[in-house]
């Protein structure tokens, strides 16, 4: 008994630990936040919601906001519905070069995790199709990048689930559509709200492709705002107003996964 009291007490200490350490940083952003760049620069602690209304006055920090939301939401869930049709059509159908194509993803996998490399080619291509500075370019640029992933992910899943399911539906007159979206969706659906919040938060922060496929303030997205915030002044870095963009920033993210944390969870080990 008392080697499991132990045992426990270690085990809310680490715990307690973790949760402080993976806080830690979101805490400093928000307390650096509230103290207005002048007073951080000598030193001082005085509470003020200066940085927040500065950056509200002098940014387009609702637009870049909008922006991040737009490009985010719709690349997401683009990515998410094409890639799980993918997936199932590499696991249940039968065609050719199956084996192939699966190589083929594995190895953009592995290229795209490197994606600075291959900018100057999607710059070009965003260029004569005429969707540069564009949120319409953004969000073909992040659906297309992001789909291998997602479809060796889903593929996961589907292979995870009994085809027994399918097979009965097929004898009972159901159309491949009516397969795809009544059957096998609803058993993969925890996995599908879960690759749609990773994608959503790799769009949100993603930063170089943001910078280079737009030049205009109106088409920036929040990630390339907040680094336009350190250079708003000539003599010193704003750390209060960096740490308040930066709030702003991850405040829908917190949203996110506080939500559906437990669909995160539950689709880590599909059955």
């Amino acid at each position: 008994m008392k080697t499991n009291k132990k045992y426990k007490l270690l085990f809310y200490v680490i715990s307690i630990f973790l949760v402080i350490y993976s806080l830690l940083p979101i805490l400093l952003v928000f307390f650096y936040s509230l103290i207005p760049n002048s007073y951080i620069s000598q030193n001082k602690v005085v509470f003020s919601l200066r940085n927040y209304v500065e950056i509200l006055q002098t940014m387009n920090i609702e637009v870049y906001f909008f922006n991040s939301v737009i490009v985010s939401l719709f690349s997401a869930f683009i990515n998410t519905l094409l890639s799980f049709l993918a997936a199932y059509a590499l696991t249940r159908l039968n065609i050719p070069f199956k084996n192939l194509i699966n190589n083929i993803l594995l190895f953009f996998n592995v290229v795209l995790i490197l994606g600075v490399f291959i900018i100057v080619p999607i710059f070009d291509i965003i260029v004569k199709l005429k969707l540069f500075n564009s949120l319409t370019g953004l969000i073909l640029v992040y659906t297309s990048l992001g789909l291998p992933f997602s479809i060796l992910l889903f593929s996961k899943f589907i292979n995870e689930l009994p085809k027994e399911y399918e097979e009965a539906a097929l004898l009972d007159g159901f159309s491949r559509f009516n397969i795809i979206f009544k059957i096998v969706l609803p058993l993969v659906t925890s996995a599908f709200i879960s690759i749609f919040i990773l994608q959503f938060i790799g769009y949100w922060n993603e930063f170089v492709f943001a910078l280079t496929l737009t030049n205009s303030e109106l088409k920036r997205t929040l990630a390339v705002g907040v680094t336009l915030v350190s250079t708003s002044s000539n003599f010193e870095i704003p750390w209060g107003s960096i740490m308040a963009a930066s709030f702003i920033a991850l405040i829908p993210l917190m949203i996110l996964v506080y939500n559906f944390e437990k669909l995160i969870i539950k689709s880590a080990s599909p059955k």
